[in-house]
């Protein structure tokens, strides 16, 4: 991830890494993936060492609380003064033939996503067939542990670094601090990666991954040129297209997403003063790669306050991205249903809305964006 000067790419490692003695271990439950996140030296030595380690592992149990494989990913983070914003090095495993790689997602299918993006997938390998293929060492454990990466291995699986020349928001309830930049959504978007949310397009002669294969430019057209336009995410063929890619393999990660308002966390550039949030396509681009994504739709309650307003409140993950909508006529389509917002996060997990007209019995639901 980038805030604002351009940075070149950084290939991804295939080698092994020592392992690092110190091991933060996330509280999840016990059916839940857990991502154990190992602290360099220069972010244990630093003054707010705490904190800043407490935004990262907010980062890693958003993933913990989201995705329910049975498995432990490894991860080092350091603090690092020639990066730009964050970075990330994914260990990968090689080398399954497309069939392999397709036989691989198809078993792994938990919801529909997983079914139509499955389904997209062209039966014989629509790269031509000439370059290798590689899966990521934490998407190997996702998809049942394969290639002979076992589930709980607790070799690595890769870093993530973090610039250590600028100023963080390490706040989990005030995170979009003029002047400082959301370490939380920085550490979700390189935590992502190494995950599988990265990109080989054979660029450079680096081979394949699973996730270029999300590629389209239109219905049914796939695409694996770094250097084309216009290039979208989707899981149903290209028919839909759930966010574009950022597209500028020189400048930037290309399989990150183009700007969003409110910024993504999966964006390829993140400034200052801004909370990165998650959405519907970054849930939805680790399900298709094997996580098995346990996300529940809101339940609302609603109050009518002293003012005589409606407020609306539920619970959730944190740091995700909803709308309201709402409707005099339940029965109509939900693509039909006016937006009225956003919710804030109050505290962590705990959303609030409230809706300005007191004149209407109205219906509601919360969306993710």
């Amino acid at each position: 991830m980038n805030r604002g000067t351009l940075v070149p790419f950084t290939r991804v490692s295939r080698t092994i890494a020592a392992i690092f003695a110190l091991v933060f271990m996330v509280q999840t439950n016990a059916s839940a993936m857990v991502i154990n996140i190992t602290y360099d030296s220069s972010i244990t030595s630093l003054g707010n060492a705490a904190q800043v380690e407490g935004a990262i592992s907010n980062a890693a149990n958003v993933f913990d609380v989201l995705y329910t494989n049975n498995i432990v990913v490894n991860i080092t983070a350091f603090f690092d003064s020639t990066i730009d914003l964050g970075q990330s090095t994914t260990l990968e495993t090689g080398n399954p033939t497309y069939s392999e790689v397709t036989n691989f997602l198809r078993a792994a299918r938990t919801t529909a996503a997983d079914s139509n993006s499955v389904a997209s997938l062209p039966a014989i390998d629509p790269t031509g067939g000439s370059a290798l293929w590689w899966l990521p060492r934490a998407e190997a454990k996702a998809l049942g542990g394969v290639l002979g990466v076992t589930t709980n291995s607790s070799s690595p699986d890769g870093s993530v670094y973090f610039a250590s020349t600028v100023t963080y928001s390490l706040n989990p309830t005030n995170r979009g601090v003029t002047g400082q930049y959301d370490l939380t959504a920085v550490a979700e978007h390189e935590i992502s990666e190494v995950l599988g949310r990265g990109f080989g397009l054979n660029y450079q002669g680096s081979g394949f991954i699973p996730y270029d294969l999300f590629r389209f430019t239109n219905n049914g057209a796939h695409n694996f040129s770094v250097s084309a336009t216009n290039v979208y995410f989707s899981v149903n063929n290209g028919a839909s297209n759930l966010a574009n890619f950022f597209g500028d393999v020189i400048s930037g990660d290309i399989q990150d997403w183009a700007t969003h308002t409110p910024a993504d966390s999966f964006d390829a550039f993140l400034t200052d003063g801004q909370e990165g949030y998650l959405s519907y396509a970054d849930l939805t681009a680790l399900d298709i790669l094997g996580y098995a994504l346990n996300f529940h739709a809101p339940k609302l309650t609603a109050i009518r306050n002293a003012s005589g307003k409606i407020q609306l409140n539920f619970t959730n993950v944190t740091g995700l991205d909803f709308s309201i909508l709402s409707s005099t006529n339940i029965a109509l389509p939900l693509t039909n249903w006016p937006v009225l917002g956003r919710p804030i996060e109050t505290s962590v997990g705990n959303y609030q809305f409230t809706d300005s007209n007191t004149n209407k019995t109205r219906f509601y639901r919360a969306v993710l964006n």
